[in-house]
């Protein structure tokens, strides 16, 4: 067993096994590490920078290529080379990448490497800060064209689209950390059962733990937004919020589902997100591959990968064989071909995907 207690932020992200759980965790991996951080608490904070810098790998605003970390470590080291006052470690090629993550933590570039690595000083973005007296809310303000990143007092990071601010004290006290948000934003928030973490918007209070998700309320439609990527969050009404004699009516959200309210009926609904990413990859780590397979086989599979139910009747489709190698291609795009195979169809019913099929000969 490796010695985790010993361990500094660049090995946290070089090391396989906690790749795994920040980026693709399983009931294994977030066993162990959960564990692990209760038997250590002294490690949250480096933990909670590891985690934070790999899921930026993950946020939606850019895609992050090895051509662009190849690029960001090339600059790094050249830079580090002409300031003395650091030392690098030489390192095999293929661990460049991480190397240079960790350096550019610790020099103040790592939101610089995630969101814009190609992307020149001059044009680097601003957040407006106006700080209050205390007790009072900090606001942060992205006056910018493109997406700013915002280190919040307890370790969790927010991501501001453009037009987007943050509203929060210098200091979560009390039993709650709660923080005010208009327009959107990407949120990845540390845990702490102890004390939950709320988003307060115009018209829907977020409720979590620990996870990371987006809040949308600018998008340019009448309605508000929560979408999960990872964790559990509790969504309901601004409104419900002070109302300490009635328990707030809403919906828990899983990974890959969001909650709507629209403003025309004011009726907060859940529902599959658009675009559903996957969960945790399949064995090899990179496709599905099957051959005359039941095609109640691949619906299951696809829904433990994404994290979705799909339901089917197995009697009716246990006839039904597929040969197919499944990669990255979207899932909605991977069920219609699926389905197009066997003559059968698909439906979205909330949170649920639901196959029909008149079965195969």
């Amino acid at each position: 067993m490796f010695n985790y207690e010993l361990y500094t932020l660049d090995e946290f992200l070089k090391d396989d096994w906690f790749r795994e759980w920040v980026m693709n965790p399983t009931q294994a991996t977030e066993s162990f590490w959960n564990d692990w951080l209760r038997l250590n608490p002294d490690k949250q904070p480096i933990v909670d920078q590891a985690r934070a810098l790999l899921r930026a790998l993950e946020m939606p605003h850019r895609s992050v290529s090895k051509a662009d970390i190849a690029e960001a470590v090339d600059a790094t080291f050249a830079r580090l080379q002409q300031e003395p006052r650091y030392v690098v470690r030489t390192l095999p090629q293929r661990q460049w990448g991480w190397a240079a993550v960790a350096v550019l933590l610790l020099t103040g570039l790592g939101s610089y490497f995630f969101f814009y690595s190609q992307t020149s000083t001059k044009n680097a973005t601003s957040v407006a800060a106006t700080s209050a007296p205390a007790g009072e809310l900090l606001t942060q303000i992205n006056d910018s064209q493109q997406a700013k990143r915002l280190l919040l007092p307890d370790g969790s990071y927010v991501t501001l689209s453009p037009a987007a601010s943050l509203s929060y004290p210098g200091k979560f006290n009390g039993n709650e950390r709660r923080t005010y948000l208009k327009g959107d934003a990407f949120f990845e928030i540390t845990r702490n059962p102890a004390k939950p973490f709320l988003v307060v918007t115009d018209k829907l209070v977020t409720r979590v733990l620990g996870t990371s998700f987006w809040v949308k309320t600018n998008s340019g439609h009448a309605e508000s937004r929560v979408v999960v990527r990872r964790g559990k969050v509790s969504v309901f009404k601004t409104d419900d919020l002070e109302q300490a004699d009635k328990k707030p009516e809403g919906v828990v959200l899983l990974p890959n589902q969001q909650a709507v309210l629209l403003d025309e009926t004011n009726r907060l609904t859940k529902s599959i997100v658009e675009k559903p990413v996957q969960l945790q990859k399949p064995a090899n780590n990179h496709e599905l591959s099957y051959s005359e397979a039941p095609a109640s086989q691949i619906f299951g599979d696809l829904g433990k990968v994404y994290g979705i139910q799909i339901v089917y009747d197995e009697d009716v489709l246990k006839h039904c064989q597929i040969t197919a190698t499944l990669g990255d291609e979207p899932l909605f795009d991977t069920l219609k071909l699926l389905c197009n195979s066997i003559h059968a169809s698909y439906e979205v019913i909330d949170t649920q995907i639901v196959i029909y099929s008149k079965g195969c000969k």
